[in-house]
């Protein structure tokens, strides 16, 4: 029996475009000032939905011809406890990189270019999972737990 995702307190869709991050980044950091994160807790979660999206936006362009089809969905949950951050796309399966990107130690080989944003995640948030469905593409979830201020 497949549950029914809760609805998300706040979401974003945006075009599989790069040119978009910087709205998410600047989404993410008025959201965790609104909800009184520290500034080190605001940076990792800024930093992380900016790699999930950028993973979601380079997915759906290596997958679709015309990239504006698909959209990437950002949703945010919040609880008293923790932020869930669930990014949905209807790109590729990147199960195999999902399960290959560790969390980073002193000892992570750090000489490649590229590929560093799911082990940037997987390091910085509390909790990460990723589903694909062939019919639905990807969500990538994860949570930070932090104490969540909501009424300022």
């Amino acid at each position: 029996m497949t549950r029914e995702p809760s609805p998300a307190d706040l979401a974003i869709e945006i075009s599989a475009d790069s040119r978009w991050l910087l709205l998410v980044r600047e989404y993410v950091n008025l959201l965790a000032r609104q909800l009184d994160l520290t500034h080190e807790e605001a940076l990792q979660l800024e930093m992380c939905v900016d790699e999930a999206c950028s993973n979601s936006i380079h997915a759906v362009q290596k997958l679709h011809a015309d990239p504006d089809k698909c959209k990437v969905r950002l949703e945010l949950r919040l609880a008293d406890e923790h932020i869930r951050v669930t990014v949905i796309d209807c790109g590729g399966d990147f199960s195999e990189h999902f399960h290959n990107a560790l969390p980073m130690t002193g000892l992570t080989d750090r000489t490649r270019k590229r590929g560093y944003g799911l082990q940037i995640i997987k390091t910085l948030m509390d909790e990460v999972s990723y589903e694909h469905d062939p019919h639905h593409g990807n969500r990538l979830h994860f949570t930070k737990f932090v104490r969540v201020v909501s009424d300022k």
